[in-house]
């Protein structure tokens, strides 16, 4: 139980602290973390969908 918490405070505080810095990041930094993001979302669903197959 305690570390579902620790999880929800870690991306809240993450998303918090993305959202204040955003308007000072660099345009490129902008992409990356946009490009991150919908790649760990894609190899997340890569892995369950085989984890489902097999």
């Amino acid at each position: 139980m305690p570390k579902y918490v620790l999880i929800g405070l870690i991306v809240v505080i993450t998303t918090f602290v993305i959202m204040n810095y955003w308007s000072k990041f660099e345009e490129t930094t902008k992409n990356k973390i946009i490009a991150s993001i919908f790649a760990i979302i894609a190899i997340g669903f890569v892995i369950l969908i085989s984890l489902l197959i097999f």
